[in-house]
C-alpha cells in the first residue's frame, strides 16, 4: 500500500473524528442553551455492558522480502465487555466514559502470494493468524429525542447516541501454511475511534435501568507486525499488513443511577 495513501488515509480518520466532536460540541451547545429553561438533574451512574461484536471482512497486503501478498480478512462473532460511567445532565440528555475491550474480532482467512492461490495460514503458535483484539476508550452522548419533543413513555426511554475516543488494537502473529514455521509477527497499534448508534432503555426501579442498544463502532487500522522469521530463524523487514477495524455491534447492560 503506497505510503501517500496511508497518509490520506489517516488524514480522512482525523478529519471524520474532527468533525464528529465538532457536531457533537454544537448539539451539547444547542441542548444547554435548551437545557437551561429547564431543572437540570446532575445525576451520576454507573453501567456495566455485554455486548455481540460482528467484525467487517476487509483486505490487506503486506511486502515479504521478495514480493507483495494478500490477505483475507474475515470477521469472528467476538464478544464485547463493557463499563463506564456517567452523568445524566437532563431528562433528555446524558453523557459518560465507557471502557470496552472486544476479543476474537477478526482473522486472516487466507493469503495469497504471487501464484494468485489461497492458501490457508497454519496456528500452531498462535490461537489465528492476524486475529485481532481491542480496547477501546470512548466519551459518548446520548439523546432522548422523544422526551425533548414532550413524548411520555412510561418507563422507556429511547435514545440516539454518539461518541469519538482512542483504540488499542492487537494482533496475533501470521504462519505460513508451507512449512508451519515461517511467520510474520504480530503488532499492537493505536488510533482514532467513532461510534454512533440508538437504544432503548427501560427503568426497572428508581435507581436501576435495563438497556439494549446498537451501535457502529469503527476502531480505526489494525496491523500485522514488520517481521518476518523464516523457518531456518532469519529475521526481515517487511512492510505490515493494515486493514480497518469496525463492528456492528449489540449491547445488553444495566446502569445504575445514584
Amino acid at each position: 500500500m503506497p505510503k501517500l495513501f496511508r497518509i490520506s488515509q489517516t488524514r480522512q480518520r482525523v478529519r471524520k473524528s474532527a468533525q464528529i466532536s465538532m457536531v457533537m460540541a454544537l448539539f451539547l451547545t444547542g441542548m444547554q442553551t435548551t437545557a437551561s429553561a429547564e431543572e437540570w438533574l446532575l445525576a451520576p451512574y454507573l453501567r456495566a455492558d455485554l455486548g455481540y461484536s460482528h467484525a467487517l471482512d476487509d483486505k490487506a497486503e503486506f511486502l515479504d522480502p521478495v514480493q507483495t501478498d494478500s490477505v483475507e480478512i474475515s470477521d469472528h462473532k467476538g464478544v464485547r465487555y463493557q463499563i463506564g460511567a456517567g452523568l445524566a445532565l437532563t431528562d433528555y440528555l446524558r453523557t459518560d466514559i465507557t471502557v470496552s475491550y472486544g476479543s476474537r474480532l477478526t482473522t486472516a482467512d487466507d493469503y495469497r502470494d504471487v501464484d494468485g492461490i489461497a492458501n490457508k495460514p497454519g496456528n500452531k503458535l498462535n490461537s489465528g493468524a492476524l486475529e485481532t483484539s481491542n480496547w477501546t476508550t470512548m466519551m459518548n452522548v446520548y439523546v432522548d429525542p422523544l422526551s425533548f419533543a414532550g413524548v411520555d413513555l412510561g418507563a422507556f426511554s429511547t435514545y440516539v447516541q454518539g461518541g469519538v475516543g482512542w483504540a488499542r488494537n492487537k494482533t496475533e502473529r501470521m504462519i505460513f501454511v508451507n512449512d508451519n514455521s515461517s511467520y510474520t509477527s504480530g503488532d499492537t497499534h493505536n488510533d482514532l475511534a467513532w461510534q454512533i448508534g440508538a437504544g432503548v432503555g427501560y427503568a426497572i426501579s428508581d435507581h436501576w435501568t435495563l438497556d439494549m442498544s446498537y451501535r457502529f463502532l469503527d476502531m480505526g487500522e489494525a496491523r500485522g507486525g514488520d517481521k518476518f522469521t523464516t523457518s531456518a530463524g532469519t529475521e526481515f523487514g517487511v512492510e505490515p499488513a493494515r486493514f480497518d477495524l469496525r463492528a456492528h455491534e449489540f449491547m445488553v447492560g444495566l446502569q445504575y443511577q445514584f
